[in-house]
Formats: structure tokens, sequence, C-alpha cells
């Protein structure tokens, strides 16, 4: 779970990922569709995001989400990676990214 959150340097950062990765946890036990998604490139205006696998609840095992999203970086490392997130006993949806392409990154 942490490796694929790793490009961390510092506590601050590390807080975040802290906070990211108990957000997916308490989606995953809410019952939540998850979806991850992957675009080369981040346009200001639209970026075509494409589906990695089939959107899932991963029986709220946070280790499936995260052993996914480790699949999609190794096999799309110049992607950018996110999460969609949907929740439809309240109609509610959000998304945030859980990796950036390294010349992204840089």
């Amino acid at each position: 779970m942490q490796a694929v959150l790793k490009q961390v340097p510092n506590q601050a950062h590390a807080q975040t990922r802290n906070r990211v990765v108990a957000q997916i946890e308490k989606c995953l036990r809410q019952g939540c569709v998850i979806r991850i998604e992957h675009t080369a490139t981040l346009a200001p205006r639209f970026s075509p995001w494409e589906t990695w696998g089939k959107p899932n609840c991963y029986n709220g095992d946070s280790q499936q989400i995260f052993d996914q999203i480790a699949a999609c970086q190794t096999a799309h490392r110049d992607h950018h990676i996110r999460l969609s997130i949907e929740d439809y006993s309240c109609h509610s949806r959000f998304a945030f990214v859980v990796h950036q392409a390294l010349a992204a990154a840089a």
C-alpha cells in the first residue's frame, strides 16, 4: 500500500499520503465503487482518462485497490493515475490523482 504512494519526500507529504490511504479505506468500508483511471497528459480543459480494469468495490479490501494501482503504474509508467470514487447511496462522486508521471512531477 505504501509503495504505491511512495513519491513522498517529506513528513508533510507523508501525512497527506496517510490521509489519502485513510480516505480510500473509508470509501471501501462504505461500499463505494472505485474506478482506476489513467491518462498520458493533464490538459487544462480536458484530459481523456482511460479506465484500468473494471469499476469495483474490491470487497472492502484496500490491498486489492493498491495492487491494481501498482499494476497500472507498471503498465503505464508515463501516465497520471487517479481514482474516481462513487457512492451510489447518496449520489456523490469525487476523484483525485494518486500518481503523477515523472515528467509532470519534476
